[in-house]
């Protein structure tokens, strides 16, 4: 089946947020008097705030609400918006792809808070036909809901669309959607975890040269 279109993951794949998703997750243990090991937040790359939470819960015996923790990470997430800005060619391969005709959407594991404010202070937004957040699916990656609901949305077949990620959580939620999965880490440290069934595209390999070749 000839694809149709692109399904992009955002954060780490689209635009540098994970700074700023640090420093935010940091700050707000700071603010409830509790630490993680350093290396805490690195393993929850990809997964979303339900995720996150109930590991924050698991590792500092925290008792505080789903809700409670959300609105703590947001208030310091808003914060560090400001560095928050496109990677390197992304606004160069989603002109491209626009002037193909290309229909494209954004699949997150992030908030719907969080969606809205990258795509505001990157610029982003008007390249999405739609856009699907953590909050709008029963189950977050490495589920597949939020692929799937894409897909329905934009009316194609899973075999019809390439989905496009960084991390190996939202890479095993596009496999399990049944879609093209193109796996482009930033770190090289990632590369060895490739999903089974995944394209590897490593991170100093040109990815819209790939795009270019996928869709010609």
């Amino acid at each position: 089946m000839t694809l149709k279109t692109i399904l992009w993951d955002m954060d780490g794949t689209l635009i540098d947020s994970e700074p700023a998703h640090e420093k935010a997750f940091h700050d707000a243990l700071n603010s409830l008097g509790v630490s993680v090991p350093a290396n805490a937040h690195d393993e929850m790359l990809g997964s979303s705030f339900v995720e996150v939470h109930q590991k924050v819960v698991e590792l500092t015996g925290l008792d505080i609400t789903l809700e409670a923790w959300r609105t703590e990470k947001w208030q310091h997430y808003k914060a560090c918006s400001k560095s928050i800005t496109p990677l390197k060619n992304t606004q160069a391969i989603l002109d491209a792809f626009t002037a193909k005709g290309i229909p494209m959407a954004l699949v997150s594991n992030s908030s719907r808070d969080e969606v809205n404010l990258n795509l505001e202070v990157t610029g982003l937004a008007h390249y999405f036909q739609l856009t699907i957040s953590r909050d709008d699916v029963d189950n977050g990656k490495p589920a597949p809901d939020c692929y799937l609901a894409a897909a329905m949305a934009l009316s194609l077949s899973a075999d019809e669309c390439l989905v496009v990620e960084d991390s190996v959580t939202g890479a095993k939620a596009g496999l399990a959607a049944g879609m093209k999965t193109l796996f482009h880490p930033e770190t090289d440290g990632l590369v060895p975890h490739c999903p089974e069934g995944a394209i590897l595209l490593k991170p100093h390999e040109d990815l819209g040269a790939w795009l270019e070749k996928a869709f010609a």
